[in-house]
């Protein structure tokens, strides 16, 4: 038997209403802020598709030059966590956009106000000396 059917045409419209409320502040309690600071030259930004190599021990074995910071801020509310992999899609896209090929140096802090959850990761872009 489906419970909805008892219940009367305005409760019910009230109740979808507020779940679709509710799903909305919980969709919007999310914030994500992405840059990057350039540490010299400027290059021109990479095509999307192009690959960035990510080093979260180390640096690669070939030449490079540091190119650019990068930051990645996320806030999230009702104690979701956020983690480096929440944080790399814009990080690699901020690479991109800074011309790098790489990206090496994490540092991340992670701090909470009531229920708002702060992840920031920092990083820094390299260009692959050719």
């Amino acid at each position: 038997m489906d419970p909805f059917k008892k219940m009367k045409p305005n409760r019910l419209l009230a109740l979808r209403l507020g779940l679709i409320v509710a799903l909305t502040l919980l969709a919007s309690c999310a914030t994500s802020q992405g840059r990057h600071v350039p540490l010299g030259n400027a290059y021109p930004a990479q095509s999307e598709t192009h690959n960035v190599d990510i080093f979260f021990e180390g640096v690669p074995p070939r030449e490079f030059d540091r190119i650019a910071r990068l930051d990645v801020h996320l806030e999230k509310t009702f104690f979701v966590r956020s983690a480096l992999e929440d944080a790399l899609p814009e990080l690699k896209r901020q690479a991109r956009l800074s011309g790098a090929d790489a990206i090496i140096e994490f540092r991340e802090i992670s701090s909470q106000s009531i229920e708002t959850r702060i992840y920031h990761v920092t990083a820094t872009a390299i260009r692959y000396r050719q």
